[in-house]
């Protein structure tokens, strides 16, 4: 049973997220690449998501390890 709603919910993930990557509008393309200018944003006004976006890929590597480590 756990399997099966492993499976649903990994296909609704990656229905959603094909859709919302389809969906983006822009362009990609860099207007400068001044590396100096996007450390000091990163470090400066981006600190606080910057700094939460290493806890959660950290805690998203602590919970990989759990899961594989685990015998069913």
């Amino acid at each position: 049973m756990n399997k099966r709603i492993a499976a649903l919910a990994s296909i609704i993930f990656f229905l959603v997220f094909g859709f919302e990557v389809v969906s983006i509008k822009g362009s990609f393309i860099p207007s400068s690449q001044d590396l100096n200018a996007i450390g000091k944003l990163l470090f400066n006004e981006y600190v606080v998501p910057f700094e939460l976006l290493s806890l959660i890929m950290v805690a998203g590597v602590i919970g990989m390890f759990y899961i594989a480590g685990r015998e069913d």
